[in-house]
């Protein structure tokens, strides 16, 4: 199931209803172009969408050929889509190839004509879906892929693909659009600016529509674990191929979503997978070294045992046990709490990367990630057991992270932990350290091109931390120098952001399997890739910004009267 925040119904007996919306929408072109241009894209939800160029010089020329057999056939498909354009730029062929270096890879947002008359036309959907302008993770900028438009071309056109000439001329278009889903009788606007283009206009503080996507997004991920609790690691959906790797540290993490969007839908389809999870993770990829009463440790790919494996294992653990009340687990929660402190350092920090089969030390730093980790999990394994041996290992790290500025990695990981430290231990370094976790990091939050999940839940965890300093004047000055309001601010926006991440189905259509993708999330300049940690990381990002929601109000009234104190007292 779809949101369908905004949709008008339309009833399947009454189609013409949506040519008469289109008309009433559709403007006309200048010459030389055909007056108007409409792309009628259709498909079964089970394959690429098959998409046809529509061309008149009227407003009754149109209908009569919308209304034609061929193309009646295709509005009695699952998904309908109805492109036109509105505006057209010409240029040369060398001019647009040279312009697209300066544009981050999939994000060029223009339909492309090989002819005034738009007899050789793609849509913006169709250039992204195929790759057309997309040669890999390599080139960060958009480049015509002639390999992919040679495959492109024999379908769309049946012919092969000739290349224009760098003097010969190319137009470059925008369009607006209409998109019909028939299984839900549901008729949506698509948006037509910048880059929100061609997906339908969302609210994400639309209690009803953020709650679609969270229940999507973890129906899909549940669905990817199969039956032995393995799951299908990654798709790039291009061309439907799977990610051919796996990473145990991403499995348990994605488990720890799971089990987040458990706690708040609680259908039995999201414990099983949970639970076939972890069943996989128990028999497949622990080790325990020094036999069955010894440190635990999570063993991935290439022999090794990560610090941030045993930590998102452990939060996956904790995060079962807190949602269903079963605590067969946590004995191995506390083993693989274990190996985290046999990875510690003296001086409080941790190892990083250990040979599994030894147990020698292999990288002693990877990423900052595993750090933060590492310190959320032992809070949660604390507030699990309420052995005080985990919180105190957590405050020595927490000690070496502000005294080594781990402030400066804006990590959401660091987010979580130092939030949670300070319910228990309300330190006003603590607090410090969390807010210059991002107060200078506010505008790239807010303007930041690609959808970054993280930022909302390094916005959402930090949020806590900021609600519990306002309700307490003890912590207030610990707030000195973070612009409150320009705070809410990016992190709203950034969550809105995100729906340019949603495989709704009017973006999934063009795909090669809309199916197997649609009402999942994606990374638009790895591909649009659909990884299990990517769809992780928005599911915990719209959860925890679904639970601010609830206290939206209230956290503002903070802010304001927190400002109106300081106001009194300049």
């Amino acid at each position: 199931m779809q949101p369908d925040g905004g949709a008008t119904r339309i009833d399947n007996s009454s189609l013409e209803q949506i040519i008469d919306s289109l008309k009433d929408k559709v403007s006309p072109l200048p010459s030389p172009y055909p007056k108007y241009v409409v792309f009628v894209s259709s498909t079964d939800g089970k394959q690429r969408a098959r998409v046809s160029t529509v061309s008149a010089d009227n407003l009754d020329a149109l209908t009569e050929k919308l209304n034609s057999e061929p193309l009646q056939k295709k509005f009695t498909e699952r998904y309908l889509r109805l492109d036109w354009v509105t505006s057209v730029k010409q240029m040369k062929f060398s001019d647009y190839t040279s312009a697209l270096s300066a544009v981050k890879r999939n994000y060029s947002r223009k339909g492309l004509a090989f002819d005034p008359m738009f007899q050789h036309a793609v849509t913006e959907a169709e250039i992204n879906a195929s790759g057309l302008l997309y040669n890999g993770g390599k080139v960060n900028h958009c480049a015509v892929n002639l390999n992919n438009f040679q495959i492109f071309w024999k379908r769309r056109f049946g012919q092969t693909f000739q290349s224009p000439a760098a003097a010969e001329m190319i137009y470059l278009f925008d369009s607006e659009g209409l998109f019909y889903d028939r299984e839900k009788q549901s008729l949506h606007q698509l948006l037509s600016s910048g880059l929100n283009t061609g997906r339908r206009a969302f609210d994400m503080n639309d209690v009803d529509q953020i709650e679609d996507l969270i229940r999507n997004g973890a129906d899909y991920l549940a669905g990817e674990v199969d039956e032995k609790g393995r799951f299908n690691y990654g798709w790039f959906p291009c061309f439907d191929r799977a990610i051919n790797h796996y990473n145990t540290l991403r499995h348990s993490s994605s488990t720890y979503a799971l089990c987040e969007a458990y706690s708040f839908l609680k259908t039995d389809s999201l414990r099983d997978a949970v639970e076939r999870s972890l069943h996989y993770i128990e028999t497949e990829n622990i080790v325990r070294p020094q036999g069955s009463d010894g440190p635990a440790y999570l063993v991935d790919v290439g022999d090794e045992i990560k610090l941030g494996g045993n930590a998102v294992t452990i939060l996956a653990i904790c995060k079962y046990a807190e949602a269903t009340g079963r605590t067969q687990y946590l004995p191995l929660a506390k083993q693989l709490g274990e190996g985290i402190l046999s990875m510690a350092r003296d001086d409080g920090g941790f190892n990083h990367v250990l040979h599994a089969s030894t147990l020698k030390l292999k990288e002693q730093r990877r990423t900052v990630y595993y750090d933060g980790e590492a310190a959320f999990a032992l809070m949660r394994l604390h507030q699990a057991t309420g052995d005080v041996k985990w919180l105190d290992a957590v405050r020595q790290a927490l000690k070496t992270y502000i005294v080594n500025d781990y402030w400066q990695y804006n990590d959401h990981w660091l987010a979580y932990c130092t939030s949670e430290l300070a319910r228990y231990d309300p330190d006003p370094a603590y607090f410090r350290f969390g807010v210059q976790n991002v107060k200078d990091y506010l505008g790239f939050i807010a303007e930041r091109i690609t959808t970054f999940p993280t930022l909302l839940e390094l916005c959402c965890a930090t949020r806590l931390l900021i609600r519990q300093a306002l309700s307490d004047p003890s912590l207030s000055q610990t707030l000195d120098g973070l612009d409150l309001h320009g705070f809410v601010d990016a992190m709203e926006k950034r969550a809105q952001y995100l729906a340019n991440g949603v495989f709704f189905p009017e973006v999934a259509m063009h795909f090669r399997n809309p199916e197997r993708i649609t009402g999942s999330f994606f990374i638009r300049h790895h591909g649009f890739r659909v990884r299990i940690d990517d769809v992780e990381h928005y599911l915990s990002g719209l959860i925890a910004y679904r639970a601010y929601l609830d206290e939206r109000n209230a956290f503002v009234e903070l802010i304001n009267t927190h400002n109106k104190a300081a106001e009194l007292q300049a």
